[in-house]
């Protein structure tokens, strides 16, 4: 049998009303203390988290568990050429975080500490693999905070009358469903999409990501500098935001990681 999620193996489909797999819990906890032998025994916890999952369906994983669980879910993204870097992850803990206003401003502290500090000279900025973890989900309740955006910083894509697109044409569509919502973009190439976030209460809203949160690099070629006449650029931060992280059968529905641009992707 393959392992779910691993290379070519589909991950199985998640069922968000589903209670945590008490198998799944008692799996990652061993594989925890195994390799953390300084936590002792892992009876007492299976113990506990067995009773949890009992009374309400799921469980509380501590700080500890979760840094590791994310980690440990970088290490085994077999399709990630970077994840040979995984012990260096950032975790951030942000579960208590259940507000859009909230959550947007977590947002857009995960880009600056990704992408550098705010008085760091461009060039000397080094980008940092960071994930930050939200509210778990909970079998029978809705999201606090549902992201509608696949990645932090995308580009908009305007539909011309000829067909043609200013901008970028994967998300005109997007960008027609924001500029629905009251958005009002410049209409030039590289318009950086706002944040839709959604409660359940509120609906979706829109957010501006402040400039100082977006690095980008402009594009050049080694061999023709006529490339750099074209004004191209790209942002620094592939902050992925649409991937649900699972950790010992609990689920993650938002929690955005970024690695950093290889040069065989680009």
């Amino acid at each position: 049998m393959g392992i779910p999620g691993y290379r070519d193996e589909p991950a199985p489909a998640w069922d968000s009303q589903a209670l945590v797999d008490p198998s799944e819990a008692e799996e990652f906890l061993c594989l925890l203390h195994d390799e953390h032998p300084e936590l002792g025994p892992v009876r007492h916890r299976l113990t506990q988290v067995r009773q949890e999952i009992a009374e309400s369906g799921t469980y509380v994983h501590t700080p500890d568990e979760l840094t590791y669980g994310a980690r440990i879910a970088w290490r085994n993204a077999s399709r990630c050429i970077g994840r040979l870097y995984w012990r260096s992850l950032l975790v951030r803990d942000l579960r208590a975080v259940r507000t859009p206003e909230g959550v947007f401003a977590e947002l857009v502290r995960h880009l600056e500490v990704a992408g550098g500090n705010r008085g760091d000279a461009p060039g000397s900025r080094r980008i940092r693999p960071v994930i930050s973890v939200f509210a778990p989900a909970h079998p029978g309740k809705m999201p606090a905070v549902r992201l509608w955006n696949e990645q932090l910083i995308r580009y908009a894509g305007y539909r011309n009358t000829d067909g043609s697109v200013v901008g970028d044409p994967r998300y005109a569509e997007f960008t027609e469903a924001v500029t629905a919502l009251g958005w009002r973009g410049k209409g030039e190439r590289f318009d950086v999409l706002p944040l839709v976030l959604e409660s359940p209460l509120g609906g979706p809203r829109l957010f501006d990501l402040p400039e100082h949160a977006i690095v980008e690099v402009p594009l050049a070629h080694p061999e023709y500098p006529w490339f750099a006449e074209l004004g191209l650029r790209w942002h620094a931060v592939p902050a992925i935001s649409n991937m649900r992280l699972s950790i010992g059968g609990v689920s993650y529905p938002l929690a955005p990681f970024n690695g950093w641009y290889m040069g065989t992707e680009i």
